[in-house]
Order: structure tokens, then sequence, then C-alpha cells
């Protein structure tokens, strides 16, 4: 069953304060880091990316520089995280098989991960991973607590995430680019289909403010060394 994976990397990155995706850490952009693990990982067939319509030329010029042979194409994407998706969606011609969704701006997913995801994928239409929620979790309106949330059932969720590919075209197909999801299992839960989760990866950590480069700046230098 050939593998597809999409890489999502269109965002503004308002809360970093500038395109995340593109920012160098020892002279390459997270981008590079979130793409390479798939690269390397033997089951992948493709790899499609989705990128700011203004920077697709410079990221296929940067493809060709990192010698990556996965890479099919690039696309533009949106301005909803679901918008960018369907864009890769629509460039993979396949119609069966497996599709991975990957944040541009995730750099230090593993091989565990992506290996994990894949065997349970194959047993489950759909399945992403993430962490048991350690803190306890209240919900706030207007600086009030309403009630606490028993933490017990709850994680935080990751990517990458894992789907039949005819699976989450039909839950693309049944929003019609309705709603504003933010992740890809929010939609497919949205259509009806059940999400398998397993644990995901401490280090798998997303970028979203500056502080967070210093922590993938050592977590990228531990996996070279």
């Amino acid at each position: 069953m050939p593998v597809h994976v999409i890489v999502v990397a269109a965002g503004q990155g308002k809360r970093f304060g500038g395109a995340k995706q593109f920012y160098l850490i020892n002279g390459r952009p997270l981008l590079y880091y979130s793409i390479v693990q798939f690269e390397k990982n033997k089951h992948i067939a493709s790899i499609t990316v989705a990128v700011p319509r203004q920077t697709v030329n410079t990221v296929n010029k940067c493809i060709r520089e990192w010698d990556m042979h996965k890479i099919q194409q690039v696309v533009a994407g949106g301005k909803r995280r679901q918008d960018s998706v369907n864009s890769g969606l629509q460039a993979i011609r396949a119609r069966r098989g497996i599709v991975v969704i990957h944040d541009g701006a995730r750099p230090c997913v593993s091989q565990r991960v992506i290996t994990r995801g894949l065997q349970l994928c194959r047993r489950y239409k759909a399945v992403i991973c993430g962490l048991p929620v350690c803190d306890t979790v209240k919900y706030v309106q207007k600086n009030h607590v309403k009630h606490t949330l028993p933490r017990t059932h709850l994680y935080t969720v990751q990517t990458p995430q894992f789907f039949d590919l005819a699976t989450l075209r039909f839950a693309y197909d049944k929003a019609g680019g309705n709603g504003n999801y933010t992740d890809d299992a929010a939609l497919v839960e949205a259509a009806g289909i059940p999400v398998h989760i397993f644990k995901g990866d401490d280090a798998n950590i997303k970028v979203t403010h500056r502080r967070d480069i210093k922590r993938i700046f050592t977590l990228l230098q531990c996996k070279k060394s």
C-alpha cells in the first residue's frame, strides 16, 4: 500500500513573528528538518509540500539543493490549514494508499512515530499520536472558571496524522470547505469516522513562539551527535 506525505507549511507564523517554517537552524530551514525524516523512511513513496504561493519557486529551488528525491510537488497552500491539506490531496493522483499529514514547523518527528503510525493505519482508517495531559485543565469564560475537565481522558495531539487516503478524501468532500478545523482528525471525526490514538513523543514539539527555537536547536543537535 503506497504511502504519501503532505507537509503543511503555508502558515504566516503570526505568534512567531514571521514564517517560522523558513527560520534557519544550522543553515537550513525548519521545513527541511520536518521533511527529511520522511525522505529517509523506506515506507514513504511520495511527499507533497504546501507552502505560501509566493514561495513555491523558492522552495522548489531549495529542494533541488537538498537532493530529496521523494518530493513530487510543491503546491500553494491556502488561508486555512484544511485548504492547504486539500491542495495537497488534489495533487496526489493515487486513489488508494495511506496519506500522512505533518506540520512543517514540527522538525523533530522520529522514525518510531512514523513507523508506528503506519503500522496502525493499516489496521484502522484514521490514526493520530498524542500525549496524555499532565496539568489540570479548566474550562474558562471571561476569566471565570466554569468547571474542571477530568484529565484522565485528555490528550494533546501532535502530527504526523495517518489516514486511509480514500477516507480522508471522503471527509474533505463531506465538509465541503466549511468549518475551520485545527487538525485533520477533527475533520474526520466530524464525518463520523472513529480515530485511533497512540502515544507520541515528548520531543516532537511544534514551533509556535521564538522561545521554542532554543529547545529545537538542542534536540536537533542531539540527533546529530
